[in-house]
């Protein structure tokens, strides 16, 4: 079993201390051979974090936008704004209410409650490099994730989040700058992130043709 970021936060969320998130990450598997060294270096990075370290750089593992297209429970454009901030186990979310534009992949809904890692609640502040980070009054792209039980993410954390601006020949563009995070391949292999780029046309095109089971052109 390999785990994303996500699943690895999530584990987490189900301790309410330190000494049983330890527990819940042996019990899910953490010293079988099955589980990838990058996964386990990752679920013990995101324990320390919870566990009182008030910032840790994150290991991201890589995800092609077919992949973030097929994996995703839900991908709109919106716009995002901060809602409320809870501690879940021993992670602290920011809770943000994503106002929906357009559908292009789920259930249609008008908004949505999407869960960030990091912020500060009851005193306590943790920090995640790699976490999305929403623009206020900014149009995005959000691939989002939800979880067994039922906590909604950004898939790939910063790599599931696009910004959708205006160029200069006033054709809309979605793009997202390369991750600064360290990222590895599914094989275990570090690779560097790429910055992307595409119009929102052809990025329409792109979701559609990926879910109707086309190759991408």
């Amino acid at each position: 079993m390999v785990y994303s970021p996500q699943q690895a936060i999530e584990i987490l969320t189900n301790a309410s201390t330190c000494n049983q998130s330890h527990r819940l990450i042996a019990s899910n598997g953490l010293s079988r051979a099955n589980v990838s060294s990058l996964m386990r270096k990752l679920i013990i990075a995101v324990s320390a974090l919870a566990c009182g370290a008030p910032f840790w750089a994150t290991t991201l593992q890589q995800l092609t936008l077919d992949a973030m297209i097929q994996k995703s429970s839900v991908i709109v454009l919106g716009k995002a704004q901060p809602s409320y901030t809870a501690m879940r186990g021993t992670v602290i979310f920011t809770h943000y209410r994503i106002q929906v534009a357009e559908e292009l992949k789920g259930v249609p809904a008008a908004q949505f409650d999407v869960a960030v890692p990091g912020g500060s609640f009851n005193g306590s502040t943790q920090n995640f490099s790699g976490s999305p980070a929403f623009a206020d009054g900014q149009e995005h792209v959000f691939f989002l994730w939800t979880s067994r039980t039922g906590l909604t993410q950004v898939i790939g954390l910063s790599q599931g989040l696009f910004d959708v601006k205006t160029d200069n020949t006033g054709s809309l563009l979605v793009s997202r700058a390369a991750s600064s995070s360290r990222m590895l391949d599914p094989a275990g292999h570090e690779v560097a992130d790429g910055s992307f780029s595409m119009r929102l046309m052809d990025f329409k095109s792109r979701v559609s043709n990926v879910l109707a089971g086309k190759a991408a052109q």
